[in-house]
């Protein structure tokens, strides 16, 4: 049980994370790919832990939250910021809750809207969030962490007798870097994995809602290697189940749904239908909730840190206009959900490079000369580099 106490904010990355990056595109991914991207998962886990890590180290050291700090580079620093979230907030919304809409109308008859189910959806979580604050969420994310981390090693594991070599690849065969369709998905997978970068910013606002800096390192990397060994298992489901039986995941929210049941049922046994559904749809309930959180936490933050004189009430008040945005955004997508998730996970992508410059520069602040964080610096220079001269190589492409 102590164990279970000293965990929190750590925990609401993982509920953040392990949503549509993970049972979405690490199951897409080796569903489309086998295993060829595998290593590309790895890679990607290892250099945003950086980025990412910046979300505890900087409250940990400072007791202040991340926009603090970019306040303290300059107001350019968090305007830039302010505006990348509404950018992006609403899409990366949609994206969220039309998965988790998609897995709900497994359980519901047939010929309901998704843009009825996702307004359902929207207003209960923004409601649950009125009256339970940060106390239902962080205890409630917990339990629907293990319940994912158990159900998921069960289905990866049973799905082993599936495993056939002569259907299974390792190499560039089905993945060609010359084909601009794979190469986006590529850049669309790495957007959210293992979540997209201005997470770190939640994570710092969390930890200074919970005051917990005790636990917050053991914490936060309990959260990241979870969030990344599940990506492995995900897209492990992914190659064994769809890719050797030659299937794909339909573009609409239900069929994609049903599908990602049904593959999770394929190496378990038809008696665990609705359990697995059941788990698919806390998995997403628990993305959708953290997320629905953090937008008006990085609003309200960046209003105080501006010293915009604004009303009081501006958590709950942007939480409506992020419902009302995120359903908008929804009944223009609604026909392809597979086109608004690359949509949202490309965007994130793209503003990788800003967002982790910015932690860079704190952590050059902040930076120890332990072993530890010259290892740090020097992956935070090559992911900087890296996400840096793929953004750039994007946009050449496109010009």
């Amino acid at each position: 049980m102590n164990f279970f106490k000293r965990l929190g904010p750590g925990l609401l990355f993982a509920g953040a994370a392990i949503g549509v990056s993970h049972i979405v595109q690490s199951t897409r991914a080796g569903a489309l790919y086998s295993f060829e991207l595998i290593a590309v998962v790895i890679l990607a886990n290892i250099l945003k832990l950086p980025i990412l890590e910046m979300g505890v180290r900087y409250p940990l050291a400072t007791r202040e939250h991340l926009l603090h700090g970019y306040h303290k580079l300059g107001k350019s620093y968090l305007i830039f910021f302010l505006l990348i979230t509404l950018a992006t907030m609403f899409i990366i919304q949609a994206a969220i809750t039309v998965v988790t809409s998609g897995i709900l109308m497994l359980f519901l008859p047939e010929g309901v809207s998704i843009l009825l189910v996702s307004t359902f959806v929207l207003v209960g979580a923004a409601l649950i969030l009125m009256v339970g604050k940060y106390s239902l969420l962080d205890n409630l994310v917990k339990f629907i962490i293990i319940a994912l981390c158990l159900t998921t090693i069960m289905a990866t594991c049973l799905s082993l007798k599936l495993y056939d070599p002569s259907k299974v690849s390792f190499l560039f065969h089905e993945f060609d870097f010359s084909k601009s369709s794979d190469l986006l998905f590529m850049m669309a997978l790495i957007g959210w994995m293992p979540a997209p970068v201005d997470t770190s910013v939640w994570q710092s606002l969390w930890y200074e809602e919970k005051k917990d800096y005790q636990n917050a390192f053991f914490d936060f990397h309990v959260g990241y290697w979870t969030t990344t060994v599940l990506a492995l298992l995900f897209l492990t489901l992914g190659a064994l189940v769809m890719f050797t039986q030659g299937n794909s995941f339909p573009a609409q929210s239900v069929g994609f749904a049903g599908e990602l049941v049904n593959m999770f049922v394929g190496s378990i046994g038809p008696w665990s239908k609705p359990i697995i559904a059941f788990a698919c749809l806390a998995t997403m309930v628990s993305t959708t909730l953290t997320c629905l959180d953090a937008y008006p936490r990085v609003l309200h933050a960046t209003v105080k840190e501006l010293k915009l004189n604004i009303s009081t009430e501006l958590y709950n008040i942007s939480l409506g206009l992020i419902v009302v945005g995120t359903i908008l955004v929804i009944g223009f997508f609604m026909k392809n959900m597979k086109q608004m998730v690359d949509f949202a996970t490309l965007i994130s992508f793209l503003v990788t490079p800003i967002i982790g410059y910015f932690n860079f520069k704190l952590f050059k602040v902040l930076k120890k000369d332990t072993a530890y964080d010259r290892f740090i610096n020097f992956i935070f220079i090559i992911s900087l580099v890296f996400f840096s001269l793929f953004t750039i190589y994007f946009i050449y492409q496109k010009i």
